[in-house]
């Protein structure tokens, strides 16, 4: 079931340019809704909105970069309020989604793109409402359920696919996973509603780091769940800093908060593991923020309930699944490991074209597996030869020739002596060698061969490198609750003003430009 060009990042109101792979599957517990024919707006005012898309996702691109090299001036605001728009910008356009290269150079493939959401697909099962893939066919304007007017095509995977609508009762835009009309996919999209609804019905704030569920429903015999709408994943925000990655401060944030959600969802309440932990699974609420939420659990399962033996996309897939061993949520905390190593230098830790290539590369930076494991793996053979002596060495290829194991240094990677990866952070405000030594400290005891001696994600919140977002955000809490109580509130047109008044300070009488301004942790600590 699993597939290697699919759409991660489902509930994303912007299609990523490159895909990992991934298995995204499906769920349960399901209501009929009213099936109604087709209703689809005329061809030219769809037409209008797919024309200044190309523009709409530019402006959408410059919102993000506000995100890239976040400094540790902020260190004092609250991960999940954080106002990142006024930070210190340094912005890089992908060339591919320049309006005026998708409207000239590229003009063939933009009117491709927007032919193939216009031009209907022929109906082959379901009474016509299928194509050859057993997909539903997706109209631009339809309206599903009686309630939901599908406005764009998001994406498609092995699992279905997935379109923007809004939604006509809430007054709001969403995201609807279409699944596939065959009963595996059906049955596989039973288990995520189930454990969503075991997330969304938890009664912790915690809750919060993971995708709201709004609702489900069965459309044409296809099972179809509503998700709140995201922004973009964290692949396309390491894409839009030309790969160079984000600073040390953002990469903390975001990895207190998925360490925070994986403790929530290992919980002894839930004890759910996820399988399929990506930068394209984790998406941020809001282009100008740094809250972020991890989407799509069509692979995941429960400790003790597991379904699946092949899981996990390859650059991010632990030891424990490559060798053929058991597993449990350890397996999302290696993962995170790699998902932070990536955010910060920009390129993914491991990245291997199969899976013996993916053994070795980690055996490259880690080492060889204990002996324990081997003698106990399923698959030892696939990778390595056992001496007489009892000890293993890895198999050899015809090809390609790998380092010594463990002669490839993490240190080297992400640049503890030389200011960050490729000397890129050196001088920069946050990225001494103190906080690169925290942070390889971390990722040391995140990739671990043995799961039972990596890291967990109760012990990781504690860890040096991220218990400062925690001191900041109890700080924060403090003040805020100080605020309240002596009844002062920044009211969202106070702080325009201040705004505008520390611009016309810098500018003088000179006529220069506008500034670039950074305002003070104070008032970025407060929610607009």
């Amino acid at each position: 079931l699993a597939s290697n060009n699919e759409y991660s990042n489902t509930y994303c109101d912007i299609t990523s340019g490159q895909q990992q792979q991934s298995q995204s599957h499906s769920h349960m517990n399901f209501h009929m809704a009213n099936q109604i024919p087709h209703v689809v707006t005329s061809n030219s005012t769809i037409v209008q909105q797919q024309s200044t898309l190309a523009a709409t996702q530019g402006m959408q691109i410059s919102q993000l970069s506000a995100l890239i090299n976040q400094e540790d001036g902020n260190n004092g605001s609250n991960v999940d309020t954080d106002n990142l728009s006024s930070s210190q910008v340094r912005i890089y356009r992908d060339p591919a989604t320049a309006p005026l290269r998708k409207l000239s150079v590229d003009l063939i493939k933009t009117y491709k793109g927007i032919n193939e959401e216009l031009l209907p697909r022929s109906g082959i099962y379901n009474d016509g409402y299928d194509d050859e893939e057993h997909d539903y066919i997706i109209h631009l304007g339809e309206i599903i359920a009686n309630r939901y007017q599908i406005q764009r095509h998001l994406g498609k995977g092995s699992f279905g696919q997935v379109a923007k609508a809004y939604d006509k009762l809430e007054k709001q835009d969403v995201a609807i996973k279409i699944i596939k009309n065959k009963k595996p996919f059906h049955d596989q999209a039973e288990i995520e509603i189930k454990l969503l609804e075991m997330v969304n019905s938890h009664h912790s704030d915690f809750r919060h780091y993971v995708v709201n569920l709004k609702t489900h429903f069965i459309w044409h015999n296809h099972l179809c769940l509503v998700f709140e709408l995201l922004s973009y994943n964290l692949y396309e925000l390491v894409k839009n800093s030309n790969y160079r990655g984000v600073s040390l401060h953002l990469t903390r944030k975001f990895g207190y908060q998925i360490v925070t959600a994986l403790a929530f969802l290992s919980s002894p309440n839930l004890k759910i593991i996820h399988c399929d932990l990506k930068p394209e699974n984790v998406l941020l609420c809001n282009p100008k923020r740094s809250a972020i939420k991890i989407i799509d659990f069509g692979s995941s399962c429960q400790v003790g309930n597991r379904i699946y033996q092949y899981i996990q996309s390859r650059f991010y897939r632990s030891p424990e699944i490559l060798l053929g061993l058991p597993y449990d949520a350890a397996i999302d905390m290696w993962s995170l490991g790699c998902i932070l190593v990536e955010l910060h230098t920009g390129e993914a830790l491991f990245t291997g074209s199969n899976e013996f290539d993916q053994l070795m590369r980690i055996i490259e930076v880690i080492g060889m597996p204990p002996k324990h494991m081997l003698d106990m793996a399923s698959k030892t053979k696939k990778y390595f030869y056992k001496n007489d002596d009892g000890s293993y060495m890895c198999q050899r290829t015809c090809g390609k020739q790998y380092r010594q194991p463990g002669s490839r240094s993490l240190s080297e990677i992400i640049g503890v002596d030389s200011g960050g990866p490729s000397g890129r952070r050196l001088g920069e405000c946050g990225h001494t060698p103190e906080e690169y030594n925290k942070f390889k400290d971390l990722i040391e005891r995140i990739l671990v061969f043995d799961p039972k001696t990596r890291i967990t994600p109760q012990n990781a919140l504690k860890h040096c490198f991220l218990n400062r977002v925690n001191e900041n955000n109890s700080s924060n809490n403090n003040k805020n609750q100080s605020v309240t109580n002596n009844q002062v509130v920044l009211s969202p047109l106070f702080q325009l003003l201040i705004s505008l008044l520390v611009c016309f300070s810098g500018m003088g009488l000179t006529g220069q430009h506008f500034p670039k301004i950074q305002l003070e942790s104070e008032f970025l600590s407060v929610s607009i």
